[in-house]
């Protein structure tokens, strides 16, 4: 988890951190979707989850820090499925 550093806008960090909770959230709402059989739920959130994902990745590059290669390998997962069930 991101931690405020001297000299570091507070700002930032909390906007860094809201968009980290937007990415847990979503990902628990998709993990209890893929207990249904609701495949045209799931790719809604697939969808919701990537954006999140991305606005996360989009905040990271402003603020000059780098991409978690795991974080990159998700967002790449998401892309990759896109429209597929």
């Amino acid at each position: 988890m991101l931690h405020a550093e001297p000299g570091c806008d507070p700002g930032r960090h909390q906007r860094l951190t809201s968009l980290l909770e937007d990415i847990k959230a979503a990902r628990r709402v998709l993990d209890r979707a893929r207990h249904d059989k609701r495949h045209v739920e799931q790719q809604q959130l697939r969808r919701e989850l990537l954006a999140a994902l991305d606005a996360y990745a989009d905040a990271l590059a402003l603020a000059g820090a780098p991409l978690p290669p795991r974080l990159r390998s998700e967002i790449d997962l998401y892309r990759g499925l896109g429209g597929r069930g």
